[in-house]
């Protein structure tokens, strides 16, 4: 019955991590048409990685064909071919138009294994409303380790432009793909200021879930390279971030939480001792579960307020101040 369990469990989780949005017609490096009118695409699922960024737009590599496209704000797709011409192309539209960032501190967000940067929607609303610049990234999660989302991480903070500090918001196996790309030695550390990052439902230990499920066939074909970097002996190899950061997990606070099959409190997918990691500034549980808790108004709050304290709560003397509500 437990085995019969667990398989449910684990068709569930394939279900949220199944990739959509293979390739866009036309694929192949070398040509570079034009789109004078933006091409409709669905913005990157689990085939494109952002490898640049500039105030909305972004070149993406696909890793299957390995070619790029230039998308604008909306996703609309203006050239593809290589990353030369994208940047080329890219280059000519700033030129004549106004692209600049919204402010020169910029929140970084990196969602979780089989999800898209549409999960932080919501959330870069309420930043932008707050005066930060934003970007939601997307990467191919379940077609890399955590070492190789980490390494193009590194690469599109590093070719930033007109951007002085920044902070981080992940979700879930994105706080491990910070983690890699922190412990790094990058040229972009001596120019950009980290303020802080604050790590929604990680797995920071691991998860008992994905080792459960580490050697189950399905699992590893669909969740591929990020799936096995989510256990618990992929997870240890990670050096603790050296910034200030805070740890938010989901859980019910009745120490059970909303997954029979785990132990202890839980958002669903991962337990809240999974999600803690030493040295962090600040850690606090909130009742969502795992796939929403970025929009969970207690965790936004506390998130707006770490960007400026380093703590989820506001010292008693600036509640006033920053408009604190109990």
């Amino acid at each position: 019955m437990r085995v019969l369990r667990w398989s449910v469990l684990a068709v569930a989780l394939l279900a949220v991590s199944l990739p959509a949005g293979a390739t866009e017609k036309n694929p192949g490096a070398g040509n570079a048409e034009i789109d004078s009118i933006g091409m409709p695409t669905l913005g990157g699922r689990q085939f494109w990685g952002d490898v640049y960024a500039h105030a909305g737009w972004r070149i993406q590599e696909n890793v299957i064909t390995g070619h790029y496209r230039l998308l604008d704000p909306s996703n609309a797709r203006h050239t593809w071919g290589t990353y030369e011409e994208c940047h080329e192309k890219f280059e000519k539209l700033a030129a004549t138009s106004d692209l600049n960032w919204k402010n020169n501190h910029l929140i970084v967000m990196i969602h979780g294994l089989g999800r898209t940067k549409s999960a932080f929607a919501n959330l870069k609303e309420v930043m932008a409303k707050e005066g930060y610049a934003t970007l939601s990234i997307s990467y191919p999660s379940t077609r890399g380790s955590a070492a190789d989302h980490g390494k193009r991480l590194n690469r599109l903070i590093g070719d930033l432009k007109g951007v002085d500090r920044i902070s981080f918001v992940t979700h879930s196996f994105g706080g491990l793909v910070l983690r890699d790309a922190l412990s790094a030695e990058s040229e972009w550390r001596h120019r950009i200021a980290v303020n802080a990052a604050v790590m929604l439902a990680p797995p920071s230990q691991g998860s008992a879930i994905a080792d459960y499920l580490e050697d189950f066939v399905p699992f590893r074909l669909v969740g591929g390279k990020g799936g096995q970097a989510v256990t618990s002996e992929e997870a240890s190899k990670l050096p603790v971030p050296t910034i200030p950061f805070g740890v938010i997990a989901g859980g019910r606070g009745d120490g059970e939480g909303f997954n029979p099959l785990l132990e202890g409190d839980d958002d669903g997918v991962v337990t809240v001792e999974e999600t803690k990691l030493r040295g962090a500034a600040d850690f606090m549980v909130v009742d969502a579960i795992h796939t929403f808790i970025m929009d969970d108004p207690m965790a936004v709050q506390a998130m707006k307020t770490f960007f400026t304290h380093k703590k989820f709560s506001v010292p008693t003397g600036d509640m006033k101040a920053e408009g604190w509500k109990q």
